[in-house]
């Protein structure tokens, strides 16, 4: 719902703009004192059809194959930079897995130590003591003493109480929620779409999402985090017909400007020991199906054109908004 909401504003606003804008928190550079690793948050990818209604459907299929290209064109172009980075659904993937994996060995450790041990033979001339079963003279047992389970049981109570995959994804959704609605701030209140620019942040870029995402740092291992969202509405028959018909009826002195698709999207890099963003980019226009390999890559291209990604390197402008400065 934010998204589209994000898209009509950006597509429908007087002051909208065509391609990339963006803004870096005033004299940032990435540190030079210590390694840099972003972690890839899961891509919001939305894209569907926009109907003759001016009504956005949703298509599960093109978004699935708009988020595979999106990720794997990420993927490139970070790696292109030579940029250290993790997935943010792979870790989450990693850490359930190690923690099954952890439960099991201790499990097993904890159920072969609690195994009844096999009675041992007596010795000769030993006196029978509490330790001692003798059920008919000479064919006496001795059992040897209990284990001392403690240790196994310690490991397993952990192995049990470590955070599940559940808990660490409802962290990162929260955390996305929370980026989503700041973003919605930052494109009403610095770019003056839909809300107006404020007075207040007219010469600086100041946003963030708190310290709390220090713990996606260290679920990630991660000393930056990378948030991307795409909303890609293709124009259908429909909707493509009554564009013809709102620019025939300037032959008649009524013309009706009706919209076709909309893309729209934007890339936020977030210092995760902070939460400030330090970098954001908004992107209107087409450069391309996101549901295909090329369009996604010349999207990405696109959008993260003026990221910093060396240490000491200062996020740059873009040069629309470079000229206005």
């Amino acid at each position: 719902m934010l998204a589209g909401a994000l898209a009509a504003s950006v597509s429908l606003s007087s002051v909208a703009f065509a391609g990339t804008k963006d803004f870096a928190l005033q004299g940032y550079a990435l540190p030079a004192d210590k390694p840099v690793t972003i972690t890839l948050m899961r891509p919001d990818v939305d894209v569907g059809q926009l109907q003759g209604g001016g009504l956005a459907e949703p298509n599960a299929d093109w978004t699935e194959s708009a988020r595979k290209e999106i990720t794997a064109a990420l993927r490139a172009k970070l790696q292109a930079r030579n940029i250290d980075f993790v997935m943010m659904e792979e870790r989450l993937a990693g850490v359930e897995a190690a923690r099954v994996a952890a439960l099991d060995a201790t499990q097993q450790a904890l159920t072969l130590c609690q195994t009844p041990p096999a009675p041992l033979p007596p010795v000769e001339g030993e006196a029978l003591s509490a330790d001692t079963v003798s059920p008919s003279g000479d064919d006496a047992t001795t059992l040897p003493p209990a284990p001392d389970c403690s240790a196994e049981q310690a490991a397993f109570a952990a192995a049990q109480a470590a955070p599940e995959a559940a808990i660490h994804a409802d962290l990162v959704a929260d955390y996305d929620g929370l980026h989503s609605a700041v973003v919605g701030a930052i494109i009403a209140h610095k770019y003056g779409l839909a809300g107006g620019k404020l007075p207040t942040k007219k010469e600086d870029f100041a946003y963030t999402l708190g310290p709390g995402t220090a713990e996606i740092g260290k679920l990630s291992g991660a000393n930056y985090g990378l948030f991307v969202m795409t909303y890609d509405q293709f124009a259908s028959d429909s909707r493509k017909a009554m564009q013809v018909v709102g620019a025939l009826g300037c032959l008649i002195g009524a013309c009706v400007i009706v919209s076709g698709g909309q893309h729209v999207a934007y890339v936020s890099l977030v210092e995760l020991e902070s939460g400030n963003i330090v970098w954001f980019n908004l992107l209107r226009g087409s450069k391309g199906d996101v549901r295909e390999a090329e369009g996604a890559g010349k999207m990405i291209d696109a959008i993260l054109a003026g990221m910093p990604s060396r240490p000491g390197e200062t996020a740059a402008a873009s040069s629309e908004l470079a000229a206005k400065k």
